[in-house]
Parts: C-alpha cells; sequence; structure tokens
C-alpha cells in the first residue's frame, strides 16, 4: 500500500504526493470493460460483462452485451440462454421463449433451458407441453432434482395431488437438501393435516434453520392442529430473526383470539402486527372482534369501520357493524 509522507521546507514544492485517498481499486466491471477495450472481436468478453450485469440486475446494460456477444458469435448455447433469462426478469416472456428455443436447437441436452421452456409453457396451461419439456430434460439427466421439482408443479397445477407429491419425494430423493420440494411436500399435507407435514417443514430447517418460510409454514400447520403454545414458540423464532415480521404478530394475535385466552394480549399482537403493515385489515378487524367479545362496542365500531376505510369491500366488517346495530 503506498502512503503518502509529510514533506519538509526543502522538498520541491511541485512533486507529488501519492496518498490512499489517490487510490481506487479496479472493480470487476472495470477489469472486463477494460479487456473488451483491448479485444473487442471477442464474444465471451461481452458475455462476462452480461452475464454480471445481468446479476446485478442491470438488465437493459446485460442484454446489449449478450446481444454484442451473438453477434460475433451466435453457435453458443449459453448466450442465448443468458439472452433468455435476462428477458425472462425482464417480464419479456414472449422473447424469452424464442432465446431459449434457440439455446435447444444449439445444444438439445441444456437442461437449463428445457425446463425455462417447461416453466413458461405451465404458465401458459399448456400442461402436456410443460411435462413433456421437463421429461426431455429428465432423459439428459435422470438425477436433476429440477426437474422433478418442476414436474410436481406442472401436475399440482393440472389437479393431479397424487402424481405431484410423488414428483416432489421423487426430487428430495435424488437430492436430499433440495429444500423447496420440502417445503411444497410440506404444504400439501399441512392442508390435510396429516402428520408428515411437521416431518418435511423439519426438513426444510434442517437444511435452512433461520427460513422464515419454513418457520411460518410449520407455525401455520401446528395453529391448523391446534397446537398453539409450538406455533407460538416458531412465530417468537420468526420475531427474533425479523422483528417486523408483522403476519407472525398477527398470528399470535389470531391464537390468543381463537382459543379465548387474552383478547387484551390479542388486541397487543394485532396492534403490533400494523405497525408494520397499516393496511391489514383484518388485523383491524380482528381488533373489533375483540373489543365485541368484550363487550366494547364503541371501540368495536371503531375498528371495523377502520377496516372498512381501507377495503369497503370488506364484507366481514360491515357485518361486525350489521351485528352491532341489531
Amino acid at each position: 500500500m503506498l502512503v503518502g509522507f509529510a514533506c519538509n521546507s526543502e522538498t520541491n514544492s511541485n512533486s507529488s504526493i501519492v496518498t490512499e485517498t489517490n487510490i481506487k481499486p479496479m472493480t470487476y466491471l472495470d477489469s472486463i470493460s477494460d479487456v473488451i477495450v483491448k479485444e473487442p472481436n471477442n464474444s465471451n468478453n461481452y458475455y462476462r460483462r452480461a452475464l454480471f450485469l445481468y446479476n446485478e440486475r442491470e438488465y437493459d446494460q446485460a442484454l446489449a452485451d449478450i446481444e454484442r456477444a451473438i453477434n460475433i458469435d451466435d453457435s453458443k448455447a449459453e448466450y442465448f440462454y443468458l439472452e433468455g433469462n435476462i428477458y425472462y426478469n425482464d417480464n419479456a416472456y414472449e422473447n424469452a421463449f424464442k432465446s431459449y428455443q434457440t439455446a435447444v436447437e444449439l445444444d438439445n441436452e441444456h437442461i437449463e433451458a428445457i425446463l425455462r421452456l417447461s416453466t413458461l409453457e405451465l404458465a401458459l396451461e399448456n400442461y402436456q407441453l410443460a411435462l413433456d419439456m421437463v421429461n426431455k430434460a429428465l432423459k439428459v439427466d435422470p438425477n436433476y432434482a429440477e426437474g422433478y421439482y418442476l414436474k410436481g408443479f406442472i401436475y399440482l397445477d393440472g389437479g393431479d395431488t397424487v402424481k405431484s407429491i410423488s414428483s416432489f419425494r421423487t426430487a428430495v430423493e435424488v437430492d436430499p437438501d433440495h429444500y423447496n420440494s420440502y417445503i411444497m411436500l410440506g404444504k400439501l399435507y399441512a392442508s390435510e393435516k396429516h402428520e408428515y407435514a411437521g416431518d418435511y417443514y423439519d426438513n426444510a430447517l434442517r437444511i435452512r434453520p433461520n427460513s422464515i418460510e419454513a418457520l411460518y409454514n410449520k407455525g401455520i400447520y401446528l395453529q391448523s392442529i391446534e397446537e398453539y403454545d409450538e406455533a407460538y414458540l416458531l412465530y417468537d423464532q420468526i420475531i427474533e430473526l425479523d422483528s417486523a415480521s408483522y403476519f407472525a404478530y398477527y398470528n399470535r394475535g389470531y391464537m390468543m383470539l381463537i382459543s379465548d385466552s387474552s383478547y387484551s394480549g390479542a388486541i397487543k399482537e394485532f396492534e403490533k402486527s400494523l405497525k408494520f403493515y397499516p393496511y391489514y385489515t383484518q388485523a383491524f378487524y380482528n381488533i373489533g372482534l375483540c373489543y365485541e367479545n368484550q363487550g366494547n362496542y364503541e371501540k368495536a365500531e371503531e375498528y371495523y369501520r377502520k377496516a372498512l376505510e381501507i377495503d369497503p369491500q370488506f364484507d366481514l366488517a360491515a357485518h361486525g357493524i350489521s351485528r352491532l346495530l341489531e
């Protein structure tokens, strides 16, 4: 590191002093750009910069660079795959589809591009085409967990829960650390209040111990089977991870409300929720319901009306006011 030294009166006054503030480190982007200036016809340099910009979510600049790379060399599937991803993340799905198609034409074993095509077909509810694409990817690699994961969604959206569960299970068989599949299995079993739901959420938490998503979903499941104390502990854990998690406060209040354990405590929890999400109509309504159950009809009406101010079509609040006026 270069460090500046003080100059005495005999030193040449025109000499340059190099200090730490003069030094600006070259960024990764600067280094790639410098190489591009020196090698303007090297497509890979434009690809590298496009990939960096894409990861930085600078989609317009990334697209300009990947198009330069393709203009120099249009034979590389990876270039078109990146172009597709840029379009996809910029919500230009028709262009993304074309780019992914070209990537697959150049490399018919490009699994990621094939699965992206499947995802787009799924969004259009073309279930058979989406399934065909997934099966094509799984022929290339039968142990590709993401393929089975996507297959699970195709079956789920198509209404076949049994095959959906089977696909998600296969995903965790080939990859025991496939977090997203455990989450989906947990949700599917939780919808039936099946004990397996807890096991699948526990596996998700094994992989990501501080996952608010997994903690929240397990909490909802425990609520559904009336294991309120355990659910409460999970919501405490969520709040420790993120004190602004309004839904955790809300659910703590909701459990107090439905179990008649403490209307005053429930009100406090709902108020905490509103601190972080002031437009939560259900929280306003539930505060009103707590007051109504306490016999404080004036406060109940106040909160029902607050809910209706946010959402005039919120029927529960309107019905609450009607009850009070009977």
